[in-house]
């Protein structure tokens, strides 16, 4: 079992489906955990040791304070769990009746902010605590959707940014002792994927699958796992989709 000596780990988004089993996850496993997301679910019971904040992602002074509140100052984080995001399905133009609607400005900021600029926010704020002790890998999530995928435009857009973001802080922050890689999702079988895509959608992603199947929780934590302890691995974009996008 893991000792508190490995430092802490933060999870972004720690209140949905992917986020909160990561958290659990650690948990589990002895380490100290922080969650931080906008809501959690108060019937949910968690491992010992897993710390809840709820904090504006987009806000970098609730985020340095959510972070400063709950570590001393001696305590290092030795991972950083982006995986704050939104799944959003919204076409560039649609007929709407007899009009021809296009896609909102107002969603599209919604998506790029919880896709793109939430990660941004607590990457930096993690990575600056890191780069103190010299050490600390932060592993962000992308999709297949960075490579184009119809009806998600802003979605598809944000996790582009994402791998770019990726690779920029890997350069940047690699000869100050921080990894950061990102793993690239397919259709994992987690609620929220089920409440953003439709059960006939998800099937016929299935049956593309080369594996013929949707992608399970412990896989992408097994894929998380990877890439914080291989200490030789940095700016990689690793895809976990079944051989999807083959």
């Amino acid at each position: 079992m893991a000792t508190n000596d490995e430092g802490w780990v933060i999870v972004s988004g720690g209140g949905g489906a992917l986020g909160s089993a990561l958290a659990a996850h650690y948990g589990s496993r002895g380490r100290r955990v922080l969650a931080l997301d906008r809501r959690f679910d108060p019937a949910q019971a968690l491992p010992p040791g897993i710390a809840r904040r709820k904090v504006d992602l987009l806000a970098e002074e609730e985020v340095r304070q959510a972070i400063a509140q709950s570590l001393s100052v001696s305590e290092g984080v030795s991972l950083l769990v982006n995986a704050v995001g939104r799944i959003w399905n919204e076409p560039l133009v649609a007929f709407r009746g007899s009009k021809l609607a296009t896609h909102s400005l107002d969603t599209w900021r919604d998506v790029t902010d919880a896709n793109l600029t939430a990660p941004f926010v607590v990457a930096t704020q993690v990575a600056a605590r890191m780069i103190r002790r010299g050490s600390g890998c932060i592993v962000n999530f992308s999709s297949i959707a960075s490579g184009g995928n119809v009806g998600q435009a802003a979605y598809g857009a944000a996790k582009a940014g994402v791998e770019g973001l990726t690779r920029t802080m890997a350069i940047e922050l690699g000869p100050l002792g921080v990894r950061v890689n990102a793993v690239a999702l397919g259709f994992i079988d987690v609620a929220t994927t089920r409440h953003a895509v439709v059960d006939s959608q998800l099937q016929d992603y299935a049956k593309r699958t080369p594996l013929g199947r949707l992608g399970h929780l412990d896989e992408v934590i097994g894929a998380i796992e990877f890439l914080s302890s291989n200490s030789f691995v940095n700016g990689a974009i690793v895809k976990v989709d079944g051989g999807l996008r083959l």
